[in-house]
């Protein structure tokens, strides 16, 4: 499904700001929703700055909040305090009365499933994930904005994506495709180590709906791909289109991650290796998530959204753009 054509079906356009559209997801959601756009950095083409978007703010009947960092060597705890329930906190108080606020966490908060998937219902366990700072951060701005909700009368739905990912994108699958096309493939190891991914276009069909029909019991919801894929799956996807000529690299990231999380933080991003063993942590996370609740809630049909249908297209574009 084309993500730009997704608001067509809405009978009645609301006034939408998304705050944080200068960002990999927000800039996506902004674009497809056609939504006011309020930014942190440059305010290029219409754009909003953060500092000057109360009156816009004050006035919108759907915020998105997408500001905030992903996990990024050479931050801190309080680096993810500031940047996600500190920037939250700075505009959530302009917020009308009966407004609907959507807020951009993470299925990071609910940590590591043991014997169950993590659905919508899961509680939350961010000391378990690879990086607490960073799960313990999203978690707290989650609580701050549910009490600044009920203080000031409108509505909050915290949307919770696995690792969302899209053509000419950011993260992990972007990087992987990045250095095939480079001629070199990562062998991740253990082979079995599966990961739950979100296509952009699933995310944005679920904003969409939310906007829509948002049903009145609904607060949180798991975002993420109908379908896992191992490292060894991703592997034989990649090898499928890359080029012929291409050298192998193995790279067991459970073991990478244990010694690298031995050392020392940084604020110095490539001195950091503490974090850069916490990034490898997720990707041997080999946790899965629990979405079909969220695709019965907004009726979304999960065949659309099939590997078929979203990773292996992308791949196999990525080596034909």
């Amino acid at each position: 499904m084309n993500s730009e054509n997704l608001m067509k079906n809405l009978p009645v356009k609301p006034l939408i700001a998304v705050v944080g559209a200068d960002g990999f997801v927000g800039g996506h959601l902004a674009g497809a929703l056609q939504a006011k756009r309020v930014v942190y950095g440059p305010d290029l083409n219409g754009d909003v700055h953060i500092s000057q978007a109360e009156r816009l703010l004050r006035d919108a009947e759907v915020i998105i909040n997408a500001s905030g960092f992903r996990v990024r060597p050479g931050l801190a705890y309080a680096d993810y305090q500031r940047c996600h329930g500190g920037a939250a906190s700075a505009f959530a108080r302009w917020i009308q009365r009966g407004a609907l606020l959507l807020h951009i966490s993470s299925a990071s908060v609910l940590g590591k499933s043991k014997n169950q998937k993590l659905g919508n219902q899961a509680a939350p366990n961010p000391k378990t994930f690879p990086c607490p700072a960073y799960a313990m951060a999203k978690l707290e701005a989650d609580q701050l904005l549910q009490r600044v909700a009920a203080e000031g009368a409108f509505r909050v739905i915290f949307l919770r994506p696995a690792v969302i990912y899209a053509p000419q994108g950011a993260g992990m699958i972007d990087t992987l495709l990045g250095l095939a096309k480079r001629g070199i493939i990562l062998r991740l190891y253990p082979r079995t180590a599966r990961h739950h991914l979100c296509h952009m276009n699933l995310f944005v069909e679920v904003v969409r709906r939310v906007i829509q029909e948002a049903p009145a019991d609904l607060s949180s919801l798991v975002v993420a791909d109908p379908y896992t894929v191992s490292n060894r799956e991703l592997d034989t996807m990649i090898r499928r289109y890359a080029p012929k000529r291409i050298m192998t690299f193995p790279l067991h990231v459970g073991l990478m991650s244990s010694l690298l999380r031995l050392s020392l933080r940084s604020r110095n991003p490539k001195l950091d290796l503490r974090t850069w063993g916490e990034i490898l942590g997720v990707l041997n996370l080999d946790t899965v998530y629990d979405p079909f609740e969220t695709y019965r809630l907004l009726d979304i049909e999960p065949s659309n959204y099939s590997r078929d249908k979203t990773l292996q297209p992308l791949i196999e574009e990525a080596f034909h753009a």
